[in-house]
């Protein structure tokens, strides 16, 4: 699987306000702010659509930490792997940061990880995606585990995964409107823009919005930037529009926002 990482990248800033009763649900609620398009104007400089949308959240538990590795630990992993027992035929999800090299459970799962392969060799699983455009860029990887103490991988291969919605708290999706003045809109999905390549998405985190252990009921507004050398070359004069929710710390999930179509050059 070939990811480009380099024509796509966000930014997150945030503004924020806390009141001080809890006032709102503890599921967090969005709406939308403002849009803009800022154009640099070089071929090699990266040109920015800027979304703000206004947030409540009863709890505040809100963001998560770039910079902490325990931000990206479960529940906050990037992916879950599948292991496959014969003998149940029982289907098994795991994170890699949740196995212990010393037990004999985790290095069963470990063992019996899913692969490419077994998609042709054991029946029960032939109903798994195929490796092949765009299924490859979501369901399969190569990956490499290392037991204790080794220098040699008990796994080298393409291995079966499904990411985890909770690695980001930030959603973004996007429609492109199929003719002009029909108001039909059809998602765009920039992971495969490029066959037969694996681009990158606008699925993000934007930072911490209380210190963790005192959250407090908060209001105010996310500012997400996204960055692209490609936004003129990708929508042209075609309008097109966003659709946003996200996630808080304890996995809940906020409404879906629709911002109002517009052309790039509507909104400089």
């Amino acid at each position: 699987m070939k990811i480009n990482v380099l024509w796509l990248s966000v930014l997150m800033l945030g503004m924020v306000s806390c009141v001080d009763t809890e006032e709102f649900p503890i599921t967090p609620n969005i709406s939308f702010n403002d849009i803009r398009y800022v154009e640099v104007g070089g071929f090699l400089e990266s040109d920015s659509l800027i979304l703000k949308i206004d947030f409540e959240d009863g709890d505040g538990d809100l963001g998560l930490r770039a910079e902490d590795p325990r931000d990206r630990e479960s529940p906050f992993n990037d992916f879950s792997l599948f292991a496959f027992n014969p003998v149940s035929e029982r289907i098994t999800e795991y994170a890699l940061d949740t196995l212990s090299g010393a037990s004999q459970s985790d290095l069963e799962l470990v063992n019996n990880i899913i692969r490419f392969s077994d998609r042709r060799n054991i029946p029960e699983l032939d109903t798994l995606p195929d490796y092949s455009f765009p299924e490859y860029c979501q369901y399969w990887r190569e990956i490499q585990i290392f037991g204790p103490q080794s220098d040699q991988p008990i796994v080298d291969d393409t291995v079966y995964y499904q990411k985890n919605p909770r690695f980001n708290n930030m959603y973004v999706k996007f429609f492109v409107e199929n003719v002009p003045g029909s108001n039909d809109f059809e998602e765009f999905f920039w992971e495969f823009s490029r066959p037969p390549e694996c681009n990158v998405n606008y699925n993000g985190r934007f930072p911490l919005i209380n210190e963790i252990g005192r959250d407090k009921s908060s209001e105010g507004v996310i500012t997400y930037r996204m960055t692209s050398v490609g936004w003129r070359s990708t929508f042209q004069n075609n309008r097109i529009k966003l659709k946003v929710f996200i996630y808080d710390r304890a996995g809940h999930k906020s409404n879906e926002i629709e911002t109002p179509a517009f052309r790039l050059d509507e909104i400089q």
